[in-house]
């Protein structure tokens, strides 16, 4: 390998490795070809240096990872699209807020309805369902953040509602970052939505027990999958591709899941994604028997059962769409001053935009201003602010939710 500075780079140089972690940037490909003045630029942007090498023929690209200790590592990640569709937003976090927030509003009321004609044993359609699945698709793609705020804002009194939404969101925004055509986000956002249906069927005293379940209580939960799957099938509209991502969302990459112990490449992609954003949004959410974790504990949380639970790849790309400091953590800046995250900057991780809360002297600011980290402002001795710390919900007696809507 060939250390070059940005300035140097020319169309047909291999990139092998940059100055920084992959996982800070928006390649979604750790190795790749320079075939566009585009490339260069977005190098330039993000990198002062990048390494090179002549030898790309004997490199496989793989997906961007936080470190660069396995550069030739094969890409094991089966199930992902030929050719991505490479999405850019079209809308602000602020512009966007409004219609997110209606869209899961109608998306919220269709679960509500949808779980109500279940247990009284109605007749369902998709349409409904499908129909609100893809106005959060289609704000999804235009802008994800303002849906990451929204999952912030959790009732513990409709836990069940909540996650099914917000895991769909979540998945959908996944599948974006991985560039699923439109089409596979529907079945994505369904699948992920009604994976937890079977719950219906389940006592209520049971989902709301707290503290440890016993092994016959445990069995009991494990049926959901089944039951998910029956009432899945009796709806018409809905595709064999969400039907299987249900089915398969609570199978682990090392076989340790269930129904059927899967592992690996024998869980398809859309049970690999549905596992991820499942445990995400639950331990991030108030349970009867667990309090949430913060986004930033929650990730590290998830980084720590790569390669047990889910797969290593797939959690590092997901770590890569929620951004290193998810949109709505708290966070500390090198200048003392405490924010909101606002929204993520796709081409630098560590440098989003924050809503500023309290400054310096950790006094509340009567207006709260923006501050976008992707222009490298400075503080008064002229060094570039950055964000130091995130900081845990509550610390400086701040709860982000309150500022979020």
């Amino acid at each position: 390998m060939r250390k070059v500075s940005t300035d140097e780079l020319e169309i047909g140089m291999y990139v092998q490795e940059l100055d920084r972690p992959w996982i800070e940037t928006s390649f979604l490909f750790q190795g790749f070809t320079i075939n566009t003045p585009e490339d260069i630029e977005k190098l330039k942007e993000c990198c002062k240096y990048v390494f090179i090498t002549e030898e790309q023929h004997l490199v496989r690209p793989e997906l961007a990872r936080p470190s660069d200790t396995a550069a030739n590592r094969t890409l094991s990640v089966k199930g992902l699209p030929s050719t991505p569709v490479h999405y850019q937003d079209q809308a602000s976090v602020e512009q966007e807020l409004g219609v997110a927030r209606s869209a899961h509003h109608n998306l919220t009321n269709e679960v509500h309805a949808l779980i109500g004609s279940i247990r009284i044993g109605r007749n369902i359609s998709a349409r409904e369902v499908t129909k609100a699945v893809e106005q959060m698709i289609d704000s999804i793609i235009r802008n994800p953040d303002a849906f990451f705020w929204l999952t912030m804002l959790k009732k513990v009194d409709s836990y069940a509602y909540h996650h099914a939404v917000d895991s769909s969101a979540l998945a959908v925004a996944f599948g974006r970052h991985l560039g699923f055509g439109k089409e596979d986000l529907s079945d994505l956002a369904i699948g992920v939505l009604l994976c937890d249906i079977g719950n219906t069927r389940l006592p209520k005293s049971l989902l709301r027990k707290p503290g440890r379940l016993s092994p016959d209580d445990r069995e009991l939960i494990r049926q959901h999958v089944a039951h998910s799957i029956d009432i899945m099938k009796s709806i018409p509209g809905i595709s064999e591709t969400a039907v299987e991502i249900a089915y398969t969302h609570h199978e682990r990459f090392n076989g340790s899941g269930y129904p059927r112990g899967l592992k690996g490449n024998e869980i398809p992609i859309g049970g690999r994604i549905a596992a991820i954003v499942d445990y995400y949004d639950a331990i991030t959410s108030d349970r009867p028997y667990n309090p949430a974790l913060s986004s930033h504990l929650a990730i590290r949380k998830l980084y720590e059962r790569r390669n047990v639970d889910f797969q290593e790849e797939l959690v590092e790309q997901f770590i890569q769409t929620l951004g290193v400091y998810p949109t709505g953590s708290l966070v500390e800046l090198s200048t003392g001053e405490v924010g909101v995250v606002l929204s993520q900057n796709r081409l630098r991780a560590l440098r989003p935009k924050v809503m500023l809360i309290l400054d310096k002297e950790k006094v509340a600011y009567g207006i709260f201003p923006t501050l976008d980290l992707i222009a490298e402002p400075r503080d008064g001795d002229g060094n570039i602010i950055e964000i130091l710390r995130a900081v845990e919900p509550n610390t400086y007696g701040i709860d982000p939710k309150n500022y979020y809507l």
